[in-house]
């Protein structure tokens, strides 16, 4: 039997992921990241080794013992699922040895999205306006990132892709384009169109075809620069460790206030930009508040002296 590494076919899959399933680029970097991490932990495995599902178990444990999360050790299993299945269809291997893998059971509170209070928002859109803290030529494009992130609620590859073409002005909406290049417009308060069109007053010069968000050379941004600045700011802002603070908690903060003042779940998901509605309804089960008062006003034991 011909002997196959694990890595011979992996140039295979990605360009199936890319080519055939349209996956996003940001999706393809997440798949070579996590195979490559599987090699540089247990090796590049001979593919038709009988211990080969015992390797599978002995990465696992090895990235549970570096601290990765239930959520984080799922998706490396989600990611050599998808490998090891690929492999299979195409006849590379004759048997899935992910056929016996488990994924780590999550308990609700843990699947829940992490989300700021209103009291946090407050304090890091007041601290951006302190200059004794944020005085430099970055300040401008800290504060535009934050209202953007948390106004339309963009995940962070998205807020790098928006184009100064894409922002209706007049009616108040920014068109993003998300997971398989698929496109949608969302609303956008007004102070923070007023703020786009200020920051690009600074700018020398522009095209409607260029990037929004740019460095201090014109260039465009990109999700680790942006990953960047929200540690910055959360640094300087003086949250703890504990806090986490990141552009996709922006997203999770925007929907959780957005549901707790009670926007449906069906527009809920249009902004979001989810494709199915089981993805969205997460948002309800973060808003105890919000299911207490329905409940309050709507269960007839509530609203009748008869029972």
């Amino acid at each position: 039997m011909v002997e196959c590494k694990f890595s011979d076919f992996i140039e295979d899959f990605l360009i199936s992921k890319e080519v055939e399933e349209g996956c996003a680029t940001s999706t393809i970097k997440a798949y070579q990241y996590d195979l490559d991490k599987f090699i540089s932990l247990v090796g590049d495995i001979d593919m038709n080794s009988p211990m080969v599902r015992q390797r599978i178990r002995l990465f696992l444990k090895k990235i549970k013992d570096k601290g990765y999360t239930k959520k984080g050790i799922g998706r490396k299993i989600a990611s050599l699922r998808s490998y090891f299945k690929f492999l299979t269809l195409n006849e590379f291997i004759d048997k899935n040895p992910m056929s016996t893998i488990k994924s780590p059971k999550i308990k609700l509170e843990e699947a829940l999205p992490k989300f700021l209070d209103l009291s946090d928002v407050d304090v890091i859109f007041k601290k951006l306006k302190d200059r004794t803290l944020f005085n430099s030529k970055k300040s401008q494009r800290y504060y535009l990132t934050i209202r953007l992130l948390y106004s339309t609620m963009a995940r962070v590859s998205e807020l790098c892709n928006i184009k100064i073409n894409d922002i209706d002005f007049n009616k108040g909406y920014i068109r993003l384009r998300g997971k398989g290049n698929k496109e949608r417009i969302v609303p956008v308060d007004n102070r923070t169109l007023e703020i786009s069109k200020e920051y690009l007053k600074d700018r020398i010069s522009y095209d409607s075809e260029d990037f929004l968000l740019v460095n201090t050379r014109n260039q465009k941004l990109s999700p680790r620069i942006i990953q960047g600045d929200i540690k910055s700011i959360k640094e300087k802002c003086g949250f703890p460790n504990s806090k986490i603070v990141t552009p996709h908690v922006f997203r999770h903060t925007g929907a959780t206030h957005l549901r707790r003042s009670g926007m449906d779940i069906s527009e809920l998901q249009d902004i979001l930009g989810h494709s199915s509605p089981n993805t969205t309804r997460i948002y309800a089960k973060n808003d105890i508040t919000k299911l207490k008062q329905s409940y309050s006003t709507m269960h007839p034991l509530n609203n009748s002296d008869n029972f």
